[in-house]
């Protein structure tokens, strides 16, 4: 079974039209919108696992990793390790524990399981695991995180650090030399995140929230099984497609994103706005299909391309907020952004009453006006992804008055 979506429009979509039309004019748009869309299509989207494993690929960008599509994801990554005769080191989110189709990994003896739920990866986890498999009596060549974005960052981390002798807090950045360390496979337990293909981890250091991004950082190996992700609780679920719908919405928008970068983007969004107006309460196979596909589409987009201004507003608010889940700091980031992304609140609106759910305040997460000015700091220095959404002269619009008000109208709701 296949579905046809349509396929956003890059004209319809940018910037520059958005500001040309002014706001008297955004619900016209908004009608005319949708019959863009329906100018070019993305066909033959499939609804099942049949249509999954025999479609071909449906990324543009050349991404790093090997992906490999299964409907039986666990036993395929086992073998596979045991057919290369690899010495494997697990890294899996402890949420999986209670779910049997992970029986398996977790009585694998080298492992180490990390609570996603309680913090995305810190810098000082990346280094207590190196320490761990550093230990092994026999070393370990490849490092396998299984679990959803967090998990797999902290497993990325941990793979590339292993190489390279300093705390991994010293390698958060770009352009850092780094030597490569141990293989980096996943299989993903929770689609929407892209960290499953990019050459990224993000981490929280004792100063701030940054990746280490260096290309030895990508997973060598991505084994992909939309089942895998039946056990996911329906919040999980929404704000990781919202996280989704964001990375690509933005880089649709990027000033500063290649031509492949933003067509998969343009894919991405149609998917995961297709979802996300469709329902993500119950699992559904077609939706788990698709989220699959549009999570590479979010990784490979990510590798040509650049998130923009709702991104750097969240690194602020995650600095601050120790227990805030980046996905729903990048929704409350976007509900802050209405004159700037018009669209992309009024989506982000209907999809959190669409599905049900309460609109996220920093207040719930303990931030407030105390945390105005730390947080302003931190999105100044995020100045790829202010040159991403304004291009060039990003400087005459990111200014610290400019992101402090910001900040200002999300502590005040």
């Amino acid at each position: 079974m296949e579905y046809t979506f349509p396929r956003v429009s890059p004209s319809a979509f940018s910037l520059q039209n958005r500001q040309d039309m002014g706001k008297e004019k955004t619900v016209l748009w908004r009608a005319i919108f949708f019959e863009v869309w329906g100018e070019t299509e993305m066909k033959n989207v499939p609804a099942d696992m049949e249509g999954f494993l025999s479609h071909q690929p449906w990324w543009r960008t050349r991404v790093p990793t090997e992906i490999i599509r299964s409907r039986e994801g666990v036993g395929e990554l086992l073998r596979r390790l045991e057919r290369e005769n690899r010495n494997p080191f697990f890294v899996v989110d402890s949420v999986l524990l209670n779910q049997p189709v992970f029986a398996s990994l977790l009585g694998q003896k080298a492992l180490y399981l990390f609570d996603a739920s309680a913090s995305e990866p810190k810098t000082g986890d990346v280094d207590t695991v190196v320490s761990m498999v550093k230990s092994a009596s026999k070393a370990h060549d490849v490092v396998v995180g299984i679990g959803g974005g967090a998990t797999m960052d902290l497993a990325k981390a941990v793979g590339i650090c292993l190489a390279n002798p300093g705390p991994a807090q010293t390698y958060q950045g770009y352009g850092l030399d780094m030597k490569k360390g141990a293989d980096i496979w996943v299989l993903p337990t929770l689609s929407g995140t892209g960290a499953e293909i990019t050459p990224i981890a993000v981490l929280r250091g004792p100063e701030k929230k940054l990746g280490i991004n260096n290309p030895y950082t990508a997973p060598s190996v991505a084994v992909i099984d939309p089942g895998l992700t039946s056990g996911v609780r329906k919040y999980n679920r929404f704000f990781t497609l919202m996280d989704c719908y964001f990375h690509h919405y933005e880089i649709v928008n990027s000033r500063t994103s290649s031509e492949d970068a933003v067509s998969d983007a343009r894919d991405g969004l149609s998917l995961s706005r297709n979802i996300l107006m469709s329902g993500v309460g119950e699992f559904r196979m077609d939706n788990a299909v698709r989220s699959a596909m549009a999570s590479i589409l979010g990784g490979s987009s990510t590798i040509g391309g650049r998130v923009g201004a709702a991104h750097a507003v969240s690194y602020g608010l995650s600095n601050s907020g120790p227990a805030l889940p980046h996905s729903v700091a990048v929704t409350i980031s976007m509900l802050a952004l209405r004159e700037l992304y018009p669209e992309g609140y009024e989506d982000t609106v209907s999809f959190l009453r669409g599905n049900g759910m309460e609109v996220p305040k920093a207040g719930d997460f303990g931030i407030g006006a105390k945390d105005v000015e730390k947080m302003t700091k931190t999105a100044l220095g995020m100045e790829k992804l202010w040159q991403s959404c304004f291009g060039d002269r990003w400087k005459e619009r990111a200014t610290e008055e400019y992101i402090r008000e910001i900040y200002e109208r999300i502590v005040s709701l």
